[in-house]
């Protein structure tokens, strides 16, 4: 075993510690709106339940919330292994440091993927955020037509 060149660690964790960073506000994020979609879609199925007849209007909004959950699951997943590789990547520094074993591709290859998920996982945030407000102006339409 080596001596470890912290600096030299530190200096190539920057990049990885940062995705993590990163990874870790969107997952936040992430998880508060997928609380609340699934969460707006057990009280639309209590309501249509009440409600005791079909509503078409009602099946189509429950059906866009279920598709923007199903999407910031995957979104979350995305972002989690993101963060993993972003991991790998730490950990494969300190054990080219640690053995002085070349490591290069492997790293390249790690930042490659953690940065291709995490670009995935925007996409499909976007995606979620696009469909939030379809849903959202069905809400309003309804309220709308309730009230008028």
């Amino acid at each position: 075993m080596e001596y470890i060149d912290f600096a030299y660690v530190l200096s190539t964790s920057l990049t990885p510690i940062t995705l993590i960073s990163g990874a870790g506000f969107l997952l936040m994020t992430m998880s508060g709106r997928y609380e609340h979609t699934t969460g707006r879609v057990r009280e639309l199925l209590q309501a249509k339940d009440l409600a005791g007849y079909e509503n078409p209007e009602l099946d189509e909004e429950i059906e866009l919330i279920f598709r923007r959950a199903t999407l910031l699951k995957k979104a979350i997943l995305l972002v989690t292994l993101s963060a993993t590789f972003s991991g790998l990547l730490v950990l494969s520094s300190v054990v080219e440091s640690m053995f002085n074993v070349p490591l290069e591709i492997v790293k390249s290859i790690l930042l490659l993927i953690s940065v291709g998920l995490i670009v995935l996982a925007a996409f499909t945030f976007a995606l979620e955020v696009s469909i939030s407000v379809r849903a959202l102006g069905m809400s309003v339409h309804h309220t709308d037509n309730t009230h008028g």
